[in-house]
């Protein structure tokens, strides 16, 4: 059984990884899109730095930084540019062409653009500053999640005429269990890798990230373990004394986890019959993985029957990951073949 595991979870990594090298390569053609027609304020200034027609100045200041004016005559713009290293940029672009005078501010990632009215012209700032990891973690926790709802039933798929098989093993059920789950369990930290990998690259194509790190993107981290394998062990937990049909309890799992955090948020307003739903679905919720898979900025995350500190919910999570792949293990070795 334990080989045939690994089989399983090979072939789903690999599945997630073409599906993720697909949305790479679409995401590499939009890149291209963008600088051939210029369809961003850095690919504009990455070809107007080429454009013979302006003149472009290169310094270094007495504090390291590096300094690149480009003052083009015919367009009547003149930008700065200044390079503090670990792709940190400060850019200005005057355009005295320009008639705009709105105030505007937009951010993307780690660029964040204010558009300022500037005498007979507009004035755009651009700053690059740092991305928090948490946002490529994010990433990797939907990657972990969908492949730990691929994976989510191996103790049925065991029973599903290979029950047999795995009861003549030289060794304990428990034993058998307890392998296949952790081998579920590495999967799943491979997968969040995937995703954080694929969100870093795909954040390359169009700037360098300067990646942040502190106490909530470790947090952030943990979560992105911990969320999946819950999740998992809930799925193992409700199909681990199933032979037929368990293919339906993991396809309506996410329907109805969903729902019962819906359900618990609802804010009764006197009405009777909310208040018996919201009580009722606010109890479910405590049991509920989607309840805790929550993260804010600050590094809070908001669950289904309570507000908690993110370090909090991550040690919800890691405790229903254990409850719930006992119980999983538990049924599994009491099923009859």
């Amino acid at each position: 059984m334990a080989y045939v595991e690994w089989l399983r979870v090979r072939g789903a990594l690999k599945w997630i990884g073409i599906v993720l090298a697909a949305f790479f390569v679409l995401t590499a053609i939009c890149r291209v899109w963008a600088f051939g027609f210029g369809g961003d304020a850095l690919t504009h200034i990455a070809r107007m730095e080429a454009d013979p027609s302006s003149r472009v100045t290169v310094s270094t200041g007495p504090d390291g930084v590096h300094r690149t004016v480009v003052e083009d005559p015919r367009d009547r713009v003149h930008i700065v540019i200044d390079e503090y290293g670990w792709g940190r940029k400060h850019i200005e672009i005057l355009d005295r062409s320009s008639h705009d005078h709105s105030k505007e501010t937009v951010v993307a990632g780690s660029v964040r653009v204010r558009t300022l009215p500037s005498g007979g012209g507009s004035l755009v700032v651009i700053d690059t500053t740092g991305i928090p990891f948490a946002t490529f973690a994010i990433v990797g926790i939907i990657v972990a999640l969908v492949f730990a709802t691929v994976m989510g039933s191996p103790f049925a798929r065991e029973n599903d005429g290979h029950l047999d098989i795995a009861m003549t093993k030289p060794v304990g059920r428990t034993v058998l269990g307890l392998v296949t789950v952790a081998m579920d369990a590495g999967g799943i930290v491979a997968a969040f890798a995937l995703g954080v990998a694929f969100a870093f690259l795909c954040t390359a194509l169009f700037e360098v990230p300067r990646v942040t790190f502190d106490t909530s993107d470790f947090f952030t981290v943990l979560l992105g373990i911990a969320a999946p394998l819950s999740w998992y062990a809930l799925l193992n937990a409700a199909t681990a004394s199933m032979k037929r049909g368990y293919g339906t309890v993991v396809g309506f799992a996410w329907p109805v986890a969903l729902l019962i955090f819906g359900l618990s948020r609802i804010q009764p307003n006197g009405n009777a019959m909310l208040l018996i739903v919201s009580s009722v679905s606010k109890w479910l919720a405590v049991l509920d993985p989607v309840s805790y898979m929550h993260v804010s900025e600050g590094g809070n995350a908001a669950g289904a029957a309570f507000a908690a500190p993110i370090q909090i919910n991550v040690l919800v999570l890691a405790l229903l990951a254990v409850l719930y792949g006992a119980l999983a293990v538990f049924q599994w070795r009491r099923i009859e073949s």
